[in-house]
């Protein structure tokens, strides 16, 4: 695995090489018990982070008070704290220098005798094609910085720097190159110097390695040059080369890289479950549970993650806890909806979310809780931001509905400004809330007591001693009553309105929930037609609608050109047509032909005029101003006038062809329209051999 690693890393153009040494019991047998779970935990995207304002200091300010008190107290108590944290640093790194000690003994028979190879990627090597790395040293000059190692364990493919305590010998390093041998002395891996063209640390075996593996010391008065040979007339032993053939992973071992299509990793507290694409039933592609101990017995949540579903579920979150559990969605679906939270008693609360922005209505949340249902828009027409249904879950009877609304902008003129409505129906009560006004303290307020409904055929009557008023500020204008009519008849469209809408907010409600008991019991997993795995019927059926589409174009392409068949289109039920419909078609087909080619020849002839006129312009003007212009200008203008006398040429000489194409063309097809036995123009014929 780490020749394997390593070579793809050479082949990316990465310093790599191969690591034998010694390694911990835990990194040999890849057991992750202890080590935390590495990857980040995917949560539900969208949320918005408010930025936190910093408020700009006041350009002019007060100046402080002189203080007066003693601060003895809080001096001494601020001494002893820093004697204590000063302590116990002390304490902490005389703790941690023991424990760098105890690393250094042996946990078992075996602790430094368990044999493992891995990649290092050389920082900063001489032979690295990426850029280099450099410092300022104290005299102010730019230095190439020593050659460092990142390790990288082929088991995991997790990276971690030389220091890491996972290792604990390196006896040898190699690649294509050279082979190269460990001549250090040291207690820990991280005390290793990188350098390979040191020979005093690294044991070069095999010769005839590249020139920037070399260093020359050598004195004042001698040449490098004279001292380079030739490589190959160093070599006697030649590295091992690949015997293998180039690399291929075929689409369905790609896609079941798993042992019998799952794998299993237990870590810190966490087990960690992937699945190949479409091995599970339910399009399960991986599972992360979380626990409450690191044994790994007591589970508090669980997260499930699908692909390739219909109903573009993406996650599915549980916690044990609470028994409650939350589905999230892709977007795409038909009723806008991003997630579900529920819990397994049905009589607990439930919650659905929705992408706002592709629904007409504008909904974002729905709160479901047994005998209330609150929602949430954004965005709404009417300013609508809040509704909660209060209702008997039994009889499924309106009790109460509140509406909020948000206040309207400073440039929409609105008569009435309602902050929030509330429909109380077994009080038979209408209360308006608005918004508040400037400077009042409390909102206006308007209840209505609801009249008694009017015969049919008659208005409703206005009583005024039904309506109660409190004005928040006394020199707001009154409202007359003609406007609280209005206001209350407005508000009676409002509660008839709303009633229509509970009924449908339940119709929705209970259709995704089945919807949603309908995808889980049966999941449907989709593919893309382009899937040559599954999808090989349909690619065969496509391939031959592609071959019967071409074999019809070749077809069509071979056949001459039917003029007649439009003008036969009004006579398709006929068996033979009579000898005047016969001439009629034969002098359409004719005159509409003729018209064809006299438009494109008046078309042609229009361009040549035109180009003609440009060019005899674009002449007298270059004759009038010609000693006015730079040769830039004037050979840009002589230029242009070849190409105008050019695509003169050019139309000229398609005028021609095409008048003498269009005179062949239509005696063709008026010799063939004449010879066409659809026709019944055989008595024209004897009349013109008889004339």
């Amino acid at each position: 695995m780490a020749t394997l690693l390593a070579s793809m890393l050479i082949g990316a153009g990465h310093p790599a090489m191969v690591v034998s040494g010694v390694a911990r019991q835990e990194t040999v047998h890849n057991d992750q018990r202890n080590v935390p779970y590495p990857y980040p935990i995917v949560t539900e995207d969208g949320v918005e982070q408010k930025e936190v304002k910093e408020e700009k200091p006041a350009k002019y300010k007060l100046r402080a008070l002189p203080d007066l008190e003693s601060h003895l107290e809080e001096e001494m108590a601020e001494i002893h704290r820093r004697r204590a944290e000063e302590h116990s640093r002390l304490e902490n790194e005389l703790l941690r220098k023991q424990m760098a000690e105890l690393e250094l003994l042996a946990v078992d028979r075996y602790h430094y005798r368990r044999s493992h190879a891995w990649v290092a990627i050389i920082n900063n090597a001489p032979w690295s094609i990426k850029p280099r790395i450099t410092y300022t040293d104290v005299n102010g000059d730019v230095v190439e910085a020593p050659p460092t190692a990142t390790f990288i364990e082929p088991s995991t493919g997790f990276m971690c720097e030389s220091g890491c305590k996972q290792y604990i010998l390196i006896d040898s390093v190699w690649n294509q190159y050279n082979y190269y041998v460990n001549k250090q002395t040291y207690q820990r891996v991280s005390e290793l110097r990188w350098d390979l063209r040191e020979i005093a640390d690294w044991g070069h075996m095999l010769p005839g390695e590249p020139p920037e593996m070399r260093t020359y010391k050598v004195s004042s008065d001698e040449n490098i040059a004279e001292s380079d040979t030739d490589i190959n007339e160093e070599k006697h032993l030649d590295a091992i080369c690949s015997w293998v053939n180039r690399l291929h992973i075929g689409y369905a071992d790609y896609e079941h890289r798993f042992p019998k299509s799952e794998k299993k990793v237990q870590y810190y507290g966490a087990i960690h479950e992937r699945f190949s694409p479409y091995s599970q039933r339910d399009g399960k592609v991986m599972q992360l549970t979380l626990f409450n101990d690191k044994m790994c017995t007591d589970p508090k949540v669980r997260y499930e993650y699908y692909k390739n579903r219909f109903d573009l579920m993406e996650q599915l979150v549980y916690t044990y806890e609470n028994d409650h559990y939350e589905e999230r969605f892709a977007k795409g679906r038909t009723d806008s909806l991003k997630s579900i939270e529920y819990f397994s008693d049905s009589s607990l609360p439930r919650k659905l979310k929705f992408i706002s922005s592709s629904r007409l209505d504008t909904l974002e949340t729905i709160d479901l809780t047994p005998g209330l249902i609150i929602l949430n828009y954004t965005g709404q027409g009417d300013r609508c931001c809040y509704r909660e249904y209060l209702y008997k879950p039994n009889g499924v009877v309106l009790k109460k509905v509140v509406e909020r609304f948000h206040r309207a902008e400073k440039d929409d003129i609105v008569a009435n400004d309602i902050a929030s409505r509330t429909f109380l129906f077994q009080q038979n009560k209408i209360i308006i809330k608005f918004h508040y006004t400037f400077g009042a303290l409390t909102a206006t307020t308007v209840e209505f007591t609801k009249p008694p409904k009017p015969d049919y055929g008659t208005e409703l009557v206005y009583d005024e001693k039904l309506t109660k008023i409190y004005r928040a500020n006394p020199l707001d204008p009154i409202r007359t009553n003609l406007e609280l009519y209005k206001l209350l008849l407005e508000q009676l469209q409002s509660e008839d309105r709303i009633k229509k809408t509970f009924i449908a907010v339940q119709d929705d409600i209970s259709n995704i929930f089945d919807q949603r008991n309908r995808e889980k019991t049966d999941p449907k997993l989709k593919f893309s037609l382009f899937d040559p795995l599954r999808n090989g019927a349909a690619r065969a059926l496509r391939m031959q609608q592609f071959k019967e589409e071409q074999e019809k174009k070749r077809e069509l392409a071979s056949k001459p050109a039917d003029f007649l068949a439009p003008y036969l289109v009004p006579f398709k039920d006929q068996d033979e047509l009579t000898q005047e419909q016969s001439v009629a078609a034969y002098n359409a087909c004719l005159n509409d032909l003729k018209t064809l080619f006299v438009t494109l020849l008046n078309n042609l002839q229009r361009q040549y005029e035109d180009l003609t006129s440009e060019a005899k312009s674009l002449n007298r003007f270059l004759n009038k101003f010609e000693n006015q212009f730079d040769n830039f200008d004037y050979n840009r203008l002589v230029q242009q006038a070849k190409d105008l006398e050019l695509r003169k040429r050019m139309v000229q000489q398609r005028l021609t062809l095409t008048h003498q194409e269009s005179q062949k063309k239509y005696e063709w097809v008026k010799a063939s329209l004449q010879k066409d036995p659809r026709l019944n123009l055989k008595m024209e014929e004897e009349k013109e051999s008889d004339e």
